[in-house]
């Protein structure tokens, strides 16, 4: 009974978002449903009990990523990250990222495998990316102050050490955690999200520190994207050349390199307006192998039609546009880029999973989080929304004693 009323009490906190918890309870849900119905196509050469053990096994992860969302929407303070707990995360992170060069799963070294269960570093690296960035960004460069009292060369020392801390440190976070993904662990698509969130978190900053280094990074961006048009064949490797050659001419080799993402454009194209009925798809019986990953959306669409594709799109949307808002209101800089982390890190997975899969975009192998199935993904999407509900709940509470004050 105890602990029923803790679970009581964690999801009644004063403050918290309760359409954002809402959403995320709804899409989890969703995602075990569709996990079980996507896997019965796979079950003839996997076993009659394939789609119940995954079924399952989304359960608990879903299960645990509940548990830790209440846990730190309750428990998470900012004060409590320090610069040694953030370095020591980021640290962590990277060593068992570099662990899994000891496994080869699908061509790739992204998961570390312990029994029947696989682990994906990089999803634990997004989330510390986003809270270290967050403290970086907002925190730093306040912190660092030079007084023009001080003497030429102390102001020097000064400006040059507030340039490697602020400037040059989070370039070489966010660098090496990238060429990490990218040729160790041959993920360019999670190196990727890792480059997008941080840009937002950067562009993002209120700091007038940052103003013209924001300039720079414009231009750095627009000549990165040029170089990479220019000379992708030298950066890109054999297998990602074949996905960008897929994703130009996706009807060139359709019972080859390009089997998967027409029989997911067949698979949209199948559902119409409201699919074709639970449970009916076709696409998942072996036209879309592993149907229940990254191609999870085209079975959804296959046998729900627009409106399946609308019941994860709109608590997607809502989840994301709330975050955004809380973000644009706060005033501390900190909580203010960890929220906006945290939606760039659910807006980025969202576009990229539903475009590759659509045709929009080259497939990177991105999940479609809560839905697609996945552990590690699932429980550090529950996680950040544990995280975003403790820095509104703060803002909240915050808010109305200003408000009690005034009135009084």
């Amino acid at each position: 009974m105890n602990l029923v009323k803790k679970l009581q009490m964690m999801f009644k906190r004063t403050g918290t978002d309760k359409t954002i918890y809402a959403c995320a309870i709804f899409l989890a849900c969703f995602g075990i449903v569709m996990i079980g119905d996507a896997s019965v196509g796979m079950s003839a050469s996997k076993g009659y009990n394939f789609a119940t053990i995954n079924l399952l096994k989304q359960c608990v992860f879903v299960g645990g990523g509940f548990f830790s969302m209440f846990f730190f929407a309750r428990a998470y303070k900012t004060r409590r990250i320090s610069e040694t707990v953030m370095l020591v995360s980021y640290f962590a992170c990277i060593l068992m990222m570099l662990a899994c060069l000891m496994w080869t799963i699908n061509n790739s070294h992204a998961w570390i495998k312990v029994g029947p269960i696989t682990i994906q570093p990089v999803e634990f690296m997004k989330l510390v990316l986003i809270i270290f960035l967050s403290y970086i960004f907002g925190v730093l460069p306040d912190q660092i102050r030079i007084s023009n009292r001080l003497s030429q060369e102390k102001r020097k020392k000064l400006a040059y050490r507030k340039f490697v801390l602020c400037v040059l440190f989070p370039v070489f976070l966010i660098v090496f955690a990238f060429i990490i993904c990218w040729k160790v662990q041959k993920d360019m698509g999670s190196g990727l999200i890792l480059m997008i969130m941080a840009a937002c978190i950067f562009f993002a900053t209120p700091s007038q520190y940052y103003r013209p280094y924001k300039i720079l990074g414009l231009f750095g961006v627009l000549l990165i994207v040029l170089a990479f048009i220019l000379f992708h064949d030298r950066f890109l490797k054999s297998h990602q050349m074949a996905r960008i050659a897929s994703w130009l001419n996706p009807l060139e080799d359709i019972y080859g390199s390009n089997y998967q993402i027409i029989n997911g454009f067949v698979g949209y194209t199948n559902g119409g307006l409201i699919g074709r009925g639970f449970g009916n798809s076709i696409m998942k019986f072996g036209y879309i192998p592993e149907a229940q990953n990254d191609f999870i959306s085209a079975i959804i669409v296959e046998e729900l039609g627009l409106v399946g594709f609308a019941a994860f799109f709109i608590p997607y949307s809502i989840i994301i546009y709330r975050l955004f808002r809380y973000a644009f209101c706060m005033k501390e800089s900190r909580d203010k880029l960890t929220l906006i982390g945290i939606a760039s890190y659910f807006f980025v997975h969202l576009m990229v999973n539903v475009g590759g899969v659509s045709g929009l975009i080259p497939m990177t192998g991105v999940p479609l989080l809560l839905i697609s199935a996945g552990g590690t993904s699932t429980l550090m999407a529950l996680t950040c929304i544990g995280v975003a509900q403790a820095l509104i709940a703060k803002y909240n509470r915050e808010k109305k004693q200003v408000a009690i004050e005034k009135s009084l």
